[in-house]
């Protein structure tokens, strides 16, 4: 077997995991961290919320 086609066979293999890995954290991990990367502001709003309501 040719080296060149190995090489392509262990790149296809390295794709398709990374694409399945990337393909079930969309569809099956929950991201608890907010999308603008976690400052404490938008929980202010939340917690004031909680406590008008306590």
């Amino acid at each position: 077997m040719d080296i060149q086609l190995v090489i392509v066979i262990l790149i296809g293999i390295a794709v398709a995991a990374k694409l399945a890995h990337e393909i079930y954290k969309f569809f099956f991990v929950r991201n608890d961290s907010p999308y603008c990367g976690g400052c404490s502001m938008c929980d202010v709003p939340k917690k004031a919320q909680k406590q008008e309501l306590s």
